[in-house]
């Protein structure tokens, strides 16, 4: 394999992975309405459906990051996406709530993987110096599958029934597998390092700061995502009295916003490490500049103009994906190569639960004080992550990488 061509070949069958994992995540959700009808479902047995994903989703990111790990990236990635694209063709043939609910819970069980080994697989192919880039790309499909998953989702279901929205879909994630498999292979310098010897356990990388910093940064930012990801299409409803013909005009902006963060976020980053700067140290500034930047969404609330709140929902989209795409960068400069798969699982499981913890919060201050609350709350978390990266990362003892970050250039 050409060695600079070959690894962009990968980053866009990574980018396509995350879209079709997107796609293949939102389909319920876009179905709902369908799915309620058909199965009688009430709002507390939908809300067990959801629940049932997210219950798998959390503790399988940890266990899929050990994973890829262990096996590697190339047969990690083929066993997550072929598990998640049969349990989304599975669900097109549910008779039932309980067996809906099953297949999500083991949609649950084969999303995860993708994002982790994602992150292991440009620390494999890139330097140092170009990883958050390549990094950011490959995230990006997340937002790109929540643009493409609404229109292309309702067409399929319109045209073809319900049932078939979810069996496409899942069979794009198998023809995705032979591309992949034709093309990846691990570069030949870490090939003739296998050895190496496997990753410290759970307990034994829990007792490093770097990684707590890590870890409970995610979980306090990523509640941001989630909340924009599953209520902005409410407030814009509710709070801005737009139409769902205006938010399906309009309510794709935000995530196409998201998309640059990622990218833009990720090739910030880089171009200061080429021009000097230390790569853990290049991470921090910009996850540092992101985070204080973001209070600026408690103004979505309360700005007198829907154009004006819709803007600056596009600016902390940016910024959240900004955040996101240099915290997951940050693993491959902190830590070995055999245990960032596993660092970044950790990452995104205290990440689903923050934001199911941070939901609860949402829907008491909502229902007490109305979307105002809520996007005062949102506001106040980058921040919060920010302080703990930076104060965990100054106390990490014996870590050169870590203090190397809160140096001068």
């Amino acid at each position: 394999m050409n060695y600079r061509g070959g690894r962009w070949v990968i980053v866009s069958l990574l980018f396509f992975a995350t879209v079709i994992n997107y796609i293949d995540r939102q389909t319920l959700s876009i179905l709902s309405p369908t799915l309620r009808r058909e199965f009688h479902l009430s709002e507390a047995g939908y809300a067990n459906i959801v629940t049932a994903f997210l219950a798998s989703y959390t503790i399988m990111y940890s266990l899929s990051g050990r994973l890829i790990d262990r096996i590697g990236v190339r047969i990690g990635v083929t066993v997550s996406i072929a598990w998640w694209s049969v349990a989304t063709m599975l669900t097109g043939v549910a008779r039932s709530g309980a067996m809906l609910g099953a297949f999500r819970f083991l949609l649950g069980v084969g999303e995860p993987a993708v994002y982790p080994a994602g992150v292991k697989a440009c620390a494999e192919w890139f330097p140092p110096g170009d990883r958050a880039l390549p990094t950011g790309v490959f995230s990006s499909g997340s937002a790109v599958g929540a643009i493409v998953a609404p229109p292309l989702v309702a067409w399929i279901a319109l045209r073809y029934g319900w049932r078939f929205a979810f069996v496409i879909p899942g069979a794009l994630g198998l023809l995705w597998i032979p591309l992949w498999l034709a093309w990846y292979r691990r570069p030949l310098e870490l090939q003739a390092g296998q050895s190496a010897g496997r990753g410290r356990s759970w307990l034994e990388l829990m007792r490093e700061r770097k990684v707590w910093a890590l870890v409970l940064s995610r979980m306090a930012s990523d509640p941001v995502w989630y909340f924009y990801l599953f209520w902005l299409p409410d407030y814009l409803q509710r709070g801005r009295h737009m139409s769902l013909t205006q938010i399906g005009i309009y309510g794709w902006i935000p995530f196409l916003a998201a998309d640059l963060g990622s990218v833009g976020g990720g090739a910030l980053s880089d171009w200061l490490i080429r021009h000097g700067w230390p790569a853990e140290k290049a991470r921090w500034a910009v996850l540092i500049g992101a985070a204080y930047l973001s209070p600026l969404g408690a103004l979505v609330g309360i700005v007198n103009t829907t154009a004006m709140a819709v803007l600056i929902t596009c600016l902390i989209a940016f910024l959240t994906q900004c955040w996101s795409t240099n915290t997951a960068t940050l693993i491959s400069d902190l830590l070995p190569d055999n245990e960032r798969a596993t660092v970044m699982g950790m990452m995104g499981t205290a990440g689903s639960i923050g934001g199911i913890l941070f939901a609860q919060i949402l829907a008491l201050s909502i229902s007490h004080f109305g979307y105002p609350s809520a996007f005062v709350l949102a506001a106040v978390l980058h921040p919060v992550a920010a302080t703990l990266l930076t104060v965990l990362l100054r106390g990490s003892s014996g870590a050169n990488k870590s203090r190397a970050i809160l140096q001068p250039v």
